[in-house]
């Protein structure tokens, strides 16, 4: 299961295996061991992995969901942080009026079929 969820999670985020094993200063063909077959790792590479990939340990392990968001929306929370209380209510009016559009769009198409 490990290695389905490296792999995964490897290319979701746009990385090499090159770019992972030199994140885990280990040699890639290790690391390609780890996606390729059931070879087991170090506790610290498994922490580093979860760091990189912003997982728990326990997603690594398949023991849950990862929630798995992308660089760019990681950017976007980073920028909502940054901003004042001001900034950040509208960015919430924002997505609560468009989210309630999809609420409303997705109820349409269903009383319509």
């Amino acid at each position: 299961m490990i290695k389905l969820r490296l792999r995964e999670l490897r290319k979701q985020n746009g990385l090499t295996q090159d770019e992972v094993a030199a994140h885990l200063n280990i040699a890639r063909v290790t690391y390609s061991r780890y996606e390729s077959s059931d070879n087991e790792m170090t506790y610290e590479s498994l922490a580093l992995l979860a760091d990189l990939y912003s997982v728990s340990v326990d997603c690594l392990l398949g023991r849950s969901s990862p929630k798995i968001f992308s660089k760019a929306e990681i950017a976007m929370v980073d920028r909502y942080r940054s901003l004042d209380d001001r900034g950040k209510q509208s960015v919430v009016a924002v997505i609560e009026h468009e989210y309630a559009c999809l609420q409303s769009r997705t109820i349409t198409k269903k009383t319509a079929m």
